[in-house]
Protein backbone atom coordinates (compact mmCIF):
# COMPACT_ATOMS: atom_id res chain seq x y z
CA UNK A 1 0.00 0.00 0.00
CA UNK A 2 1.51 3.91 -0.75
CA UNK A 3 2.56 5.85 1.77
CA UNK A 4 -0.43 8.68 3.06
CA UNK A 5 0.69 11.37 5.59
CA UNK A 6 -0.72 14.28 6.90
CA UNK A 7 1.19 17.22 8.93
CA UNK A 8 -0.01 19.86 10.26
CA UNK A 9 3.10 22.67 10.25
CA UNK A 10 1.54 24.72 13.52
CA UNK A 11 2.44 22.56 16.24
CA UNK A 12 -0.28 25.08 18.48
CA UNK A 13 -3.25 23.70 16.31
CA UNK A 14 -5.51 21.90 18.23
CA UNK A 15 -6.85 20.00 15.43
CA UNK A 16 -3.11 19.22 13.63
CA UNK A 17 -3.36 15.55 12.24
CA UNK A 18 -0.76 13.57 11.00
CA UNK A 19 -1.75 9.95 9.71
CA UNK A 20 0.88 7.29 10.02
CA UNK A 21 2.27 6.06 6.62
CA UNK A 22 0.61 2.68 5.25
CA UNK A 23 2.23 -0.38 5.96
CA UNK A 24 3.07 -2.54 2.75
CA UNK A 25 1.14 -5.83 2.79
CA UNK A 26 4.94 -6.90 1.33
CA UNK A 27 6.57 -6.14 4.99
CA UNK A 28 4.11 -7.90 6.75
CA UNK A 29 4.10 -11.44 8.45
CA UNK A 30 2.30 -13.50 5.71
CA UNK A 31 -0.15 -14.67 8.03
CA UNK A 32 -1.04 -11.04 8.99
CA UNK A 33 -1.37 -10.01 5.54
CA UNK A 34 -4.19 -12.63 4.84
CA UNK A 35 -5.61 -11.63 8.01
CA UNK A 36 -6.10 -7.73 6.48
CA UNK A 37 -7.07 -8.97 3.27
CA UNK A 38 -9.50 -11.21 5.31
CA UNK A 39 -11.88 -7.63 5.50
CA UNK A 40 -12.40 -7.57 1.87
CA UNK A 41 -15.15 -9.01 -0.74
CA UNK A 42 -14.81 -10.75 -3.44
CA UNK A 43 -14.39 -8.07 -6.22
CA UNK A 44 -11.95 -5.62 -3.91
CA UNK A 45 -9.84 -9.15 -3.64
CA UNK A 46 -9.66 -9.44 -7.11
CA UNK A 47 -8.26 -5.67 -7.10
CA UNK A 48 -5.55 -6.58 -4.71
CA UNK A 49 -4.52 -9.44 -7.07
CA UNK A 50 -3.96 -6.87 -9.46
CA UNK A 51 -1.23 -4.84 -7.79
CA UNK A 52 1.85 -6.90 -8.22
CA UNK A 53 2.56 -10.77 -7.63
CA UNK A 54 2.83 -10.98 -3.88
CA UNK A 55 -0.30 -9.70 -3.24
CA UNK A 56 -1.66 -11.89 -5.54
CA UNK A 57 -0.70 -15.08 -3.91
CA UNK A 58 -1.83 -13.69 -0.43
CA UNK A 59 -5.13 -12.83 -2.55
CA UNK A 60 -5.33 -16.20 -3.95
CA UNK A 61 -4.96 -17.86 -0.40
CA UNK A 62 -7.64 -20.37 -0.45
CA UNK A 63 -8.83 -20.41 2.71
CA UNK A 64 -9.45 -16.36 1.99
CA UNK A 65 -11.89 -17.66 -0.55
CA UNK A 66 -13.74 -20.13 1.53
CA UNK A 67 -14.64 -17.63 3.81
CA UNK A 68 -16.50 -15.23 1.25
CA UNK A 69 -18.19 -18.70 0.04
CA UNK A 70 -19.61 -19.75 3.44
CA UNK A 71 -20.43 -16.15 4.14
CA UNK A 72 -22.32 -15.71 1.21
CA UNK A 73 -24.02 -19.36 0.58
CA UNK A 74 -24.14 -20.95 3.88
CA UNK A 75 -25.06 -24.69 2.58
CA UNK A 76 -23.74 -25.90 -1.00
CA UNK A 77 -23.56 -29.38 -1.43
CA UNK A 78 -19.90 -29.16 -2.59
CA UNK A 79 -18.77 -28.07 0.92
CA UNK A 80 -19.53 -32.04 1.78
CA UNK A 81 -18.20 -33.54 -1.12
CA UNK A 82 -14.95 -33.98 -3.10
CA UNK A 83 -15.58 -30.94 -5.28
CA UNK A 84 -13.48 -28.52 -3.04
CA UNK A 85 -10.57 -31.14 -2.75
CA UNK A 86 -9.94 -30.67 -6.08
CA UNK A 87 -10.84 -27.25 -7.33
CA UNK A 88 -10.03 -24.02 -4.82
CA UNK A 89 -13.06 -22.04 -3.26
CA UNK A 90 -11.99 -19.30 -5.64
CA UNK A 91 -13.01 -21.41 -8.43
CA UNK A 92 -16.39 -22.66 -6.61
CA UNK A 93 -17.16 -18.71 -5.30
CA UNK A 94 -17.00 -17.90 -9.26
CA UNK A 95 -19.05 -20.86 -10.11
CA UNK A 96 -21.56 -19.93 -7.59
CA UNK A 97 -21.76 -16.29 -8.46
CA UNK A 98 -22.61 -17.30 -12.43
CA UNK A 99 -25.29 -19.33 -10.95
CA UNK A 100 -26.98 -15.95 -9.24
CA UNK A 101 -26.44 -13.97 -12.02
CA UNK A 102 -28.03 -16.71 -14.65
CA UNK A 103 -30.76 -17.47 -11.75
CA UNK A 104 -31.71 -13.67 -11.62
CA UNK A 105 -32.49 -14.35 -15.74
CA UNK A 106 -33.85 -17.47 -15.50
CA UNK A 107 -33.99 -19.23 -11.91
CA UNK A 108 -34.87 -22.87 -13.63
CA UNK A 109 -31.62 -22.40 -15.51
CA UNK A 110 -29.66 -21.10 -12.42
CA UNK A 111 -30.18 -23.80 -10.41
CA UNK A 112 -29.56 -26.16 -13.29
CA UNK A 113 -25.86 -24.37 -14.24
CA UNK A 114 -24.95 -24.97 -10.45
CA UNK A 115 -26.43 -28.92 -10.74
CA UNK A 116 -24.16 -29.44 -14.15
CA UNK A 117 -21.44 -27.67 -12.41
CA UNK A 118 -21.02 -30.06 -9.30
CA UNK A 119 -21.51 -27.83 -6.54
CA UNK A 120 -25.36 -28.52 -6.15
CA UNK A 121 -27.39 -32.34 -6.20
CA UNK A 122 -30.23 -32.31 -7.77
CA UNK A 123 -32.61 -32.88 -4.91
CA UNK A 124 -35.43 -31.11 -3.05
CA UNK A 125 -33.78 -31.32 0.46
CA UNK A 126 -30.50 -30.22 -1.30
CA UNK A 127 -31.78 -27.19 -3.03
CA UNK A 128 -34.36 -26.07 -0.03
CA UNK A 129 -30.92 -26.22 2.11
CA UNK A 130 -29.12 -24.18 -0.41
CA UNK A 131 -31.91 -21.35 -1.01
CA UNK A 132 -32.89 -21.31 2.81
CA UNK A 133 -28.99 -20.56 3.75
CA UNK A 134 -28.53 -17.75 1.42
CA UNK A 135 -29.78 -13.98 0.48
CA UNK A 136 -27.58 -13.71 -3.06
CA UNK A 137 -31.03 -15.53 -4.56
CA UNK A 138 -32.52 -12.76 -6.43
CA UNK A 139 -35.79 -12.54 -4.94
CA UNK A 140 -38.49 -12.25 -7.83
CA UNK A 141 -37.10 -15.19 -9.20
CA UNK A 142 -36.97 -17.18 -6.46
CA UNK A 143 -40.89 -16.80 -6.14
CA UNK A 144 -41.25 -17.89 -9.69
CA UNK A 145 -39.23 -21.16 -9.12
CA UNK A 146 -40.97 -21.72 -5.70
CA UNK A 147 -43.92 -21.48 -7.79
CA UNK A 148 -43.17 -24.46 -9.77
CA UNK A 149 -41.36 -26.27 -7.67
CA UNK A 150 -43.49 -27.15 -4.60
CA UNK A 151 -41.25 -30.18 -4.01
CA UNK A 152 -38.68 -28.11 -3.14
CA UNK A 153 -41.23 -25.28 -1.21
CA UNK A 154 -42.42 -28.46 1.16
CA UNK A 155 -38.46 -28.96 2.01
CA UNK A 156 -38.23 -25.46 2.34
CA UNK A 157 -40.55 -24.97 4.92
CA UNK A 158 -39.96 -28.42 6.30
CA UNK A 159 -36.53 -26.38 7.38
CA UNK A 160 -38.42 -23.35 9.60
CA UNK A 161 -38.75 -24.02 13.08
CA UNK A 162 -41.85 -21.59 14.62
CA UNK A 163 -41.26 -22.93 18.01
CA UNK A 164 -42.96 -20.81 20.55
CA UNK A 165 -43.56 -17.96 17.98
CA UNK A 166 -46.72 -15.44 18.18
CA UNK A 167 -48.56 -16.75 15.25
CA UNK A 168 -48.08 -13.20 13.16
CA UNK A 169 -44.36 -12.87 13.98
CA UNK A 170 -44.49 -16.59 12.57
CA UNK A 171 -46.07 -15.69 9.57
CA UNK A 172 -43.48 -12.56 8.99
CA UNK A 173 -40.75 -14.79 9.33
CA UNK A 174 -42.31 -17.41 6.82
CA UNK A 175 -42.53 -14.54 4.19
CA UNK A 176 -38.85 -13.18 5.12
CA UNK A 177 -37.54 -16.48 3.51
CA UNK A 178 -40.35 -16.94 1.05
CA UNK A 179 -41.27 -14.64 -1.52
CA UNK A 180 -44.95 -13.68 -0.82
CA UNK A 181 -47.10 -13.23 -4.06
CA UNK A 182 -48.50 -10.03 -4.92
CA UNK A 183 -51.89 -10.94 -6.14
CA UNK A 184 -54.33 -13.53 -3.86
CA UNK A 185 -54.76 -16.72 -5.93
CA UNK A 186 -53.58 -20.72 -5.52
CA UNK A 187 -50.27 -19.88 -4.97
CA UNK A 188 -50.72 -17.99 -1.78
CA UNK A 189 -53.52 -20.30 -0.41
CA UNK A 190 -50.51 -23.06 -0.90
CA UNK A 191 -48.02 -21.24 0.82
CA UNK A 192 -50.86 -20.50 3.62
CA UNK A 193 -51.48 -24.07 3.64
CA UNK A 194 -47.74 -25.57 4.11
CA UNK A 195 -47.38 -22.76 6.47
CA UNK A 196 -50.09 -23.55 8.78
CA UNK A 197 -49.11 -27.23 8.69
CA UNK A 198 -45.41 -26.21 9.69
CA UNK A 199 -46.69 -23.81 12.33
CA UNK A 200 -48.74 -26.42 13.59
CA UNK A 201 -46.59 -29.10 13.94
CA UNK A 202 -44.22 -27.10 15.84
CA UNK A 203 -46.72 -25.57 18.08
CA UNK A 204 -48.30 -28.92 19.09
CA UNK A 205 -49.00 -27.38 22.89
CA UNK A 206 -50.96 -24.84 21.45
CA UNK A 207 -53.64 -27.14 20.69
CA UNK A 208 -54.42 -25.06 17.55
CA UNK A 209 -55.84 -26.56 14.34
CA UNK A 210 -53.98 -26.39 10.91
CA UNK A 211 -57.38 -24.83 9.10
CA UNK A 212 -57.89 -21.71 12.20
CA UNK A 213 -54.25 -21.09 11.29
CA UNK A 214 -54.89 -21.11 8.02
CA UNK A 215 -57.78 -18.82 8.36
CA UNK A 216 -56.01 -16.44 10.74
CA UNK A 217 -52.82 -16.33 8.58
CA UNK A 218 -54.91 -15.12 5.60
CA UNK A 219 -57.00 -12.52 8.04
CA UNK A 220 -53.72 -10.97 8.98
CA UNK A 221 -52.26 -10.71 5.36
CA UNK A 222 -55.95 -8.86 4.51
CA UNK A 223 -55.61 -6.70 7.85
CA UNK A 224 -51.91 -6.17 7.00
CA UNK A 225 -53.18 -4.66 3.66
CA UNK A 226 -55.73 -2.38 5.27
CA UNK A 227 -53.93 -1.27 7.69
CA UNK A 228 -50.43 -0.07 5.50
CA UNK A 229 -52.22 0.69 2.67
CA UNK A 230 -52.65 4.79 1.92
CA UNK A 231 -55.27 3.87 -0.63
CA UNK A 232 -57.50 2.51 2.26
CA UNK A 233 -59.44 5.67 3.47
CA UNK A 234 -61.53 3.56 6.36
CA UNK A 235 -59.13 1.50 8.40
CA UNK A 236 -60.74 -1.57 10.23
CA UNK A 237 -61.03 -1.09 13.79
CA UNK A 238 -59.92 -3.89 16.63
CA UNK A 239 -62.74 -4.74 17.32
CA UNK A 240 -64.11 -5.47 13.40
CA UNK A 241 -61.34 -7.39 13.04
CA UNK A 242 -62.27 -9.63 16.39
CA UNK A 243 -65.89 -9.27 15.37
CA UNK A 244 -65.02 -10.87 12.12
CA UNK A 245 -63.00 -13.39 13.54
CA UNK A 246 -64.94 -14.52 16.58
CA UNK A 247 -66.81 -17.38 14.28
CA UNK A 248 -64.53 -18.49 12.45
CA UNK A 249 -62.19 -19.36 15.27
CA UNK A 250 -64.15 -20.66 17.55
CA UNK A 251 -61.83 -21.71 20.98
CA UNK A 252 -59.80 -18.44 20.64
CA UNK A 253 -60.66 -15.59 23.11
CA UNK A 254 -60.90 -12.01 21.90
CA UNK A 255 -57.78 -10.50 23.87
CA UNK A 256 -55.49 -13.26 21.62
CA UNK A 257 -56.79 -11.41 18.35
CA UNK A 258 -56.67 -8.12 20.08
CA UNK A 259 -53.14 -9.08 20.40
CA UNK A 260 -52.72 -10.22 16.44
CA UNK A 261 -54.49 -7.13 15.61
CA UNK A 262 -52.06 -4.79 17.48
CA UNK A 263 -49.24 -6.79 16.36
CA UNK A 264 -49.66 -5.82 12.44
CA UNK A 265 -50.74 -2.26 13.94
CA UNK A 266 -47.56 -1.65 15.57
CA UNK A 267 -44.81 -4.16 13.74
CA UNK A 268 -46.56 -3.81 10.43
CA UNK A 269 -47.39 -5.99 7.21
CA UNK A 270 -46.63 -9.56 7.31
CA UNK A 271 -45.79 -10.36 4.17
CA UNK A 272 -43.30 -7.91 2.06
CA UNK A 273 -42.90 -8.67 -1.57
CA UNK A 274 -38.76 -7.26 -1.30
CA UNK A 275 -36.15 -8.35 1.10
Amino acid sequence: MGQTSCNNHRSDNPTSCKFESLPDLANLPPELAVQVLSHLDATDLCLAACVNELWSDLANVDQLWKGLCHNRWGDVSSYQTAFSLCRSYKTLYMILDNGMLTFAANPHEGIAYLVSKGVLTNSPRCVSMFINNTDALDWHSLGLFLRDRIDVLEALVSLQDYSGMFLPDALREFFSHIPAPRERGQFLETLLDRFSKRYVETNSQAGLLKDTVYVICYSLILLSVDLTSPHVKNKMSKREFIRNLRRATPGLSDDLLGHMYDNIYISGHVATEYR
